[in-house]
């Protein structure tokens, strides 16, 4: 099916690409784009607008991440098509993203990139494959001017760092869209989650060596890095299972034969997409805040890795912040990322910051800021000062929310050990990888970037 762009509805300005990587990112991203599609009032199945009262409406709190079109599938409606790109080595998962979602990804040949077969959970062999059968061979740059005819703003990148797949092709993706001449001005947020051993499918010591070499690219290349931790989403996942089976989500949607693969991640990505949902939020719904005002917030922040604090986890309740604090009495929210063992206190950094997104009715009053302000000197320590408050406008009937996007120091004690293991992992493995483009010196030089900027 053609599309011809409707000259008199411009394409929307700042345009924001979500760039998924390898399977989890491909599952993750796409299920962001389904919680924010919910979120305006749009069907993610059938995603039209109706009318200009309602695609004025929608698109203000959506217009930056998606197309619209003007040949209608049926009379005075306008397809709404993400600018979403899914990329993996293994054509199966966003495949069966696009088959179960056809409307929504109406532009298959440009939606989807992939190669052929994995990457052996080798984050080098991953790489290099990227530069062969993606850079070159699928002329990426094309393929992003297809989605986005506009000079693209932002990308968000969604992937796991402990597989072969995911964390190299988003480094190789980060630095690509930094080095190419017409991107790289567009800001980059990358979307990491860390593996938890014994639980997920990664070997061991090659998963340390990726996550290695993919904190050093996103700490070179990527504007927002943020991370967040399979183990902390799976233990939330239990904890809300039974709200979480009350959202809909895509793995529903897939094949019952082919769930098996996907089911063991349904809550677990929800609770990541909602954390790229929200953070979507404080620049595609009416705000006086630009994607790029991520990039100046961490400029200064040392290190620079962020972590989400979703409050609540699952949304619930009325749209004012009576509702949030309610959610935190009945311990409805949640970090996704741990930065301390189980009752020790964090250990506060002098450039420690947040960034508090407030999803509310109304404008927000002192007394909010009050709670807040004490909310988070109590946990860790941040002062009044190195607080930004983002004012984003709750929907009709949508329940109200926070996602505090922490700048601390003490990631660095949690990261710090998994750089050890990849020391130690290197003699064993380095053979395989430089036979693969990954040299000696490179992760070596990986090594000290991350140990410096955590130290």
């Amino acid at each position: 099916m053609s599309y011809g762009v409707l000259k008199q509805a411009p394409l929307a300005p700042n345009p924001v690409i979500i760039a998924s990587m390898g399977h989890a990112g491909v599952g993750i991203g796409a299920e962001a784009y389904r919680w924010v599609l919910i979120d305006v009032g749009a069907d993610p199945k059938a995603p039209t607008l109706k009318g200009e009262k309602q695609q004025l409406e929608v698109l203000r709190r959506y217009g930056s991440t998606i197309l619209r079109f003007g040949a209608s599938l049926k009379r005075g409606e306008t397809p709404l098509v993400p600018r979403a790109l899914l990329v993996d080595l293994d054509p199966r998962s966003a495949n069966l993203i696009l088959q179960s979602y056809p409307k929504l990804f109406a532009m298959r040949d440009k939606h989807a990139v992939y190669g052929l077969g994995g990457a052996a959970r080798n984050w080098a062999e991953g790489r290099t494959r990227f530069q062969k059968e993606i850079e070159q061979k699928q002329d990426l740059a094309s393929r992003i001017r297809g989605i986005s005819p506009e000079p693209v703003r932002g990308f968000i990148l969604p992937f796991s760092m402990g597989g072969g797949t995911g964390g190299s092709f988003s480094s190789e993706f980060m630095r690509y869209m930094k080095e190419e001449e017409n991107l790289g001005q567009a800001t980059i947020a990358s979307f990491a989650t860390i593996p938890e051993f014994g639980w997920d499918p990664v070997i061991h010591g090659a998963s340390h060596i990726s996550i290695v070499m993919s904190l050093a690219h996103q700490i070179k290349y990527s504007d927002a890095p943020i991370l967040m931790e399979n183990s902390e989403l799976r233990k939330q996942a239990s904890l809300f299972a039974d709200r979480l089976r009350g959202r809909s989500s895509i793995v529903d949607e897939l094949p019952r034969q082919i769930q098996v693969g996907w089911r063991d991640y349904r809550d677990m990505n929800l609770l990541a997409a909602h954390a790229i949902a929200e953070f979507m939020n404080s620049f595609i719904r009416e705000t006086e805040w630009d994607m790029s005002n991520f990039r100046t917030w961490l400029a200064a922040g040392k290190p620079k890795f962020v972590i989400p604090w979703l409050i609540p986890l699952v949304p619930r309740g009325g749209p004012t912040m009576d509702s949030i604090e309610q959610n935190i009495s009945q311990g409805n929210q949640g970090i996704l990322f741990d930065v301390a063992p189980e009752g020790e206190k964090v250990e506060a950094g002098p450039r420690d910051s947040a960034c508090i997104i407030l999803k509310t009715k109304g404008s927000i009053t002192a007394e909010q800021r009050e709670y807040f302000k004490r909310l988070l000197e109590e946990k860790f320590e941040i002062p009044d000062k190195r607080l930004v408050f983002i004012k984003v406008p709750a929907m009709e009937g949508e329940p109200a929310s926070a996602c505090i996007l922490l700048n601390v120091k003490a990631v660095g004690k949690k990261i710090l050990p998994l750089v050890a293991e990849a020391e130690d992992a290197w003699e064993s493995y380095k053979d395989e990888y430089q036979k693969r483009g990954l040299s000696h010196e490179e992760f070596k030089q990986a090594v000290l970037d991350v140990t410096g900027h955590l130290g």
